[in-house]
């Protein structure tokens, strides 16, 4: 079907709100029944607790923990959600997260104000002396400077004024008053944990982006939750790459050491943002051409396109499952086949698909060199489940036609080596039909620059 020309798609698409009116508004994945049952949980965590939800970089989870947070409102739990990426320049996590927590428990009676109090005699205890910190906390910290200690002010003097002797002689009243610091670190808590103890439910504070920080920030900060926040009815969920959160620690404590060990002593239970991988993407529920075809919808397609918009979702989601794409892939896919302005989709959502998940082969078949089509003919081999063509259908026959155009490409016999190629090669291309030696250039050039002879 050809696409009307007097109507084009835009090729970006504005950003919409992460949360609606209501929670979950939108919700095409199904996660608010997985937000229901976590809600339960909370309820139950009245001893306070570490939860992680572990899922890869463009899954979503900002999306589900900005909805999960308003839903927990709703249920008259207080909620603190912490961008830790966009606030990683604070000196010590500590700061941040007291601050967060004094702001939201502060009942206009003036317990807040003795929170602060004690944290900042916790931050004599744990901030460095340097000048930019005592600038920085002088200046940025949302605890106040009118609740540091007389001893923090006057290093934050010293520092402005250059004076290191002065610097020198408050490091040595420090180790001093050790003793005392400790103490202070103890009446920290007893606040904190009297403080959160007048909450009717458990507080739950929101920590996202912690594997895009600073290495030693990110680690900082979950020992800081272990070491000061450790207390009933306070629930901290952190949104994680769990893999990416362990080469942090090991980027801190060196390559041998047991991350998955060290991080479970502060997290006490991991879950995973469910997702549906079953090739079966026509059957009832599945998320994946559900959202395709929600992000292509956001296109402007007409009402002569819907077709155009149906072929690409069914062969786009096998793709999507076969090869275990994120959310943020399909997005970027879907914006590449608007900008390929094709009439058929078959063989396109193959091309986008190896541009976005296999882009060193993307180049390699770019410049048609024959290893990378015998590599494309050993990566389409699993997917390829049922080998009888007798009992094959699609999408089995789909990846077989694929690979046997790539067979094609080295010189193999259409009618020999490429029988279902010959059969349903219609479905890939179309009415543009193909030749062995322009079908992947001709692809190339519908989502990329001009490919040039090499």
């Amino acid at each position: 079907m050809n696409r009307q020309t007097n109507h084009l798609q835009p090729l970006a698409l504005p950003r919409t709100e992460v949360v609606g009116e209501n929670a979950f508004a939108g919700d095409l994945l199904f996660r608010k029944k997985l937000a229901e049952r976590l809600t339960g949980y909370v309820d139950r965590l009245r001893v306070g607790a570490v939860l992680a939800i572990d899922a890869p970089w463009g899954e979503g989870k900002t999306w589900f923990g900005r909805n999960w947070a308003k839903h927990l409102e709703a249920q008259s739990h207080k909620i603190i959600f912490i961008d830790a990426f966009a606030q990683d320049y604070v000196e010590d996590p500590f700061l941040l997260i007291a601050a967060e927590i004094a702001v939201v428990l502060d009942d206009g009676k003036g317990a807040s104000k003795k929170l602060r109090e004690r944290a900042a005699d916790v931050m004599k205890a744990i901030l460095p002396v340097g000048t930019k910190a005592l600038i920085n906390l002088a200046g940025r910290v949302a605890l106040g400077s009118a609740n540091l200690s007389e001893d923090v002010q006057e290093a934050s003097k010293a520092a402005y004024e250059g004076a290191a002797d002065s610097t020198d002689k408050w490091i040595e009243k420090k180790l001093e008053d050790q003793a005392l610091e400790k103490v202070s670190l103890v009446h920290f808590r007893n606040e904190l944990i009297k403080f959160a103890a007048d909450q009717d439910k458990p507080v739950v504070i929101f920590i996202d982006e912690l594997d895009r920080c600073r290495p030693t920030f990110a680690v900082q900060l979950v020992e800081r939750i272990k070491h000061f926040f450790d207390v009933p009815n306070l629930v901290f969920v952190l949104l994680i790459n769990k893999k990416q959160l362990e080469n942090a620690i090991k980027g801190v404590y060196g390559p041998e050491t047991e991350a998955t060990t060290y991080l479970s002593k502060f997290v006490h239970l991991f879950l995973h943002l469910p997702k549906n991988i079953s090739r079966d993407v026509n059957s009832y529920g599945h998320p994946t051409p559900v959202f395709i075809k929600d992000v292509l919808n956001r296109y402007d397609f007409n009402a002569s396109q819907a077709l155009l918009v149906k072929d690409f979702t069914d062969d786009f989601s096998q793709w999507v499952v076969s090869t275990n794409m994120s959310l943020r892939d399909i997005e970027r896919a879907c914006a590449l086949f608007v900008m390929s302005n094709v009439a058929n989709t078959g063989f396109i959502a193959y091309i986008i698909t190896l541009k976005i998940k296999y882009p060193t082969l993307y180049e390699e078949l770019l410049r048609n060199e024959p290893s990378a089509h015998e590599k494309a003919i050993s990566l389409l081999e699993p997917l390829i489940h049922k080998k009888n063509p007798a009992e094959m259908n699609w999408p089995d026959n789909y990846f077989k036609s694929i690979q046997e155009l790539h067979k094609l490409q080295l010189g193999g016999d259409l009618t020999k080596d490429a029988p279902c190629f010959k059969e349903y090669g219609g479905r890939l291309f179309g009415w543009r039909g193909f030749s062995k030696e322009a079908t992947f250039s001709d692809a190339f050039n519908l989502i990329d620059l001009p490919v040039e002879n090499y």
